[in-house]
């Protein structure tokens, strides 16, 4: 059995300004820093034997948390980037809602068919998202990895684990910032969730959720 925990990266000046970050590489907030060694010490214990991040630095930079009392080289993954905005990418969310009140709404709700002005479909980071980790499973049998991404990118991951189509991302919740998502994989690849949008490690002081762009369903 391979043990996976999909971590989403922490608080960034991107949520903190609610702007479409996408593939921006933006820094984290001093919340974001606060959650990293809340995430250092929840990921202390556990026996992680490979870390693969997005190379984005807000990614990274978790990444570097959850490795920081094992010392394991830290290798990155362009699958695991975030959706690409487009024209999209550093723009408000509430210039984005007057200015395409009807491709916003697709965004919110989480429709696979959405895609900002040169862009990337969410129906394909669902794809992406899945063959780039069961790759790293394949590569990684019998093992406990640790991966970091990004919102958008998690959820669609997520949505496939619980063995929904893309067509029901729309179904699934955004994880809050430095969330542990614990799943397993069979020899065939197979994966079972064990935990999800798990925050043991942050007070509530900690917990961004409610900042972020999306709601509770």
């Amino acid at each position: 059995m391979t043990t996976v925990y999909l971590i989403r990266h922490a608080y960034a000046q991107g949520n903190l300004d609610r702007t479409f970050q996408g593939r921006i590489d933006g820094r984290l907030t001093e919340v974001g820093y606060r959650q990293l060694d809340c995430l250092a010490e929840r990921c202390r214990g556990i026996p992680f034997d490979a870390v693969y991040t997005s190379p984005l630095s807000r990614a990274y930079e978790t990444a570097k948390a959850a490795n920081r009392f094992h010392g394991l080289p830290i290798q990155t993954d362009d699958g695991l980037l975030e959706i690409a905005g487009g024209d999209w990418e550093g723009r408000k969310w509430e210039e984005l809602e007057k200015e395409y009140p009807v491709l916003y709404h697709q965004w919110k709700v989480r429709d696979p068919l959405f895609c900002a002005p040169n862009g990337e479909k969410m129906a394909d980071v669902y794809d992406r998202m899945k063959k780039t980790i069961l790759h790293i499973v394949e590569n990684n049998k019998n093992k406990t990895i640790c991966i970091v991404s990004h919102g958008c990118a998690i959820v669609t991951f997520m949505a496939w684990a619980h063995g929904l189509p893309a067509e029901r991302i729309c179904e699934m919740k955004i994880c809050d910032n430095t969330a542990l998502n614990k799943l397993t994989f069979d020899e065939k690849g197979t994966p079972a969730v064990a935990k999800e949008n798990d925050l043991e490690h942050l007070p509530d002081g900690l917990r961004t959720y409610a900042l972020s762009l999306f709601e509770h369903k």
